[in-house]
């Protein structure tokens, strides 16, 4: 049983932060698609979307949409969006 509740815990963990870096980076799209901002907090039931949008999801947005970065190396999270979109095509 221990075994158990440290593995579903952990996959808990691990899918509590896919989907934030998922609401993130759609936070971060919507707006540079001219979504009204006001629409935006609506979706999101929150005030501040910005509480959303972690640099690690404006990262993966860059490697989604092909922008470039000027960061070098390039960032892990750009790196996986690149061949996510490279993947998808």
């Amino acid at each position: 049983m221990t075994e158990w509740r440290r593995l579903v815990l952990y996959a808990l963990t691990d899918a509590l932060a896919h989907n934030h870096l998922l609401v993130g980076t759609i936070a971060a799209y919507l707006p540079r698609e001219a979504l009204d901002p006001d629409l935006l907090r609506r979706y999101l039931q929150s005030p501040d979307p910005d509480r959303y949008v972690s640099r690690e999801a404006v990262q993966h947005l860059d490697g989604l949409t092909g922008a470039r970065t000027k960061e070098s190396p390039e960032p892990t999270w750009t790196q996986v969006g690149r061949y996510i979109a490279r993947e998808l095509r």
